[in-house]
């Protein structure tokens, strides 16, 4: 399951095993794409069973954290949108959704890093963005208590956030890294 917050607005989408793109591998565009953009997003893993679950205790429903880019078909959504009709085709297609390097929550007590987006076309930073993971957790408790608002969220489900309300357009041969410091959590070349 996946869930978009950001700003005060949500749309929750569902998208199956075959959405997940992971261990570095490339995004090849589905022909059907014209416009691709992503929104950066936090990750969330869920680790137990929930339904309608306060804000304030929404942090004991997950137990790691990652950095994550949800794709979508911008063209295809304004269409899908215009039209009252479901957004699936354009934001759930295979590989729609790349996961980072995920982190334990659980008895983190070290002050973490700001983790570092960075969008690289032809070699030059086209876009770039930065985050703590203490600066959004209310907006992460309130991602989890409006996922489980709508369905019961289960172990192994995940929830991500969007970190910026402005998605990047994406081409061919752009690449996207996040850092955590100097570890690199997330590395997606678009092909």
């Amino acid at each position: 399951m996946g869930l978009t917050y950001y700003d005060g607005e949500e749309n929750v989408v569902l998208k199956s095993d075959s959405s997940l793109l992971v261990n570095r591998k490339p995004l090849f565009v589905p022909e059907s794409v014209h416009e691709l953009q992503a929104l950066p997003c936090i990750v969330l893993r869920v680790s137990r069973l929930g339904k309608c679950i306060a804000p304030r205790f929404a942090s004991r429903y997950y137990d790691a954290v990652a950095p994550g880019l949800d794709f979508f078909a911008a063209d295809k959504l304004r269409e899908a949108k215009a039209a009252g009709k479901p957004w699936t085709e354009a934001v759930a297609f295979e590989n729609s959704l790349a996961v980072g390097e995920w982190q334990p929550t659980a008895n983190s007590q070290e002050p973490r890093a700001k983790s570092q987006w960075l969008l690289e076309r032809d070699g030059e930073r086209v876009g770039q963005m930065e985050w703590a993971l203490e600066d959004r957790q209310e907006v992460l408790d309130k991602a989890i208590a409006r996922a489980s608002e709508l369905l019961t969220i289960r172990q192994g489900d995940l929830i991500y956030a969007a970190l910026n309300v402005q998605a990047w357009s994406l081409q061919p041969n752009d690449l996207i890294r996040c850092a955590d410091g100097e570890k690199e959590m997330l590395y997606c070349k678009i092909k």
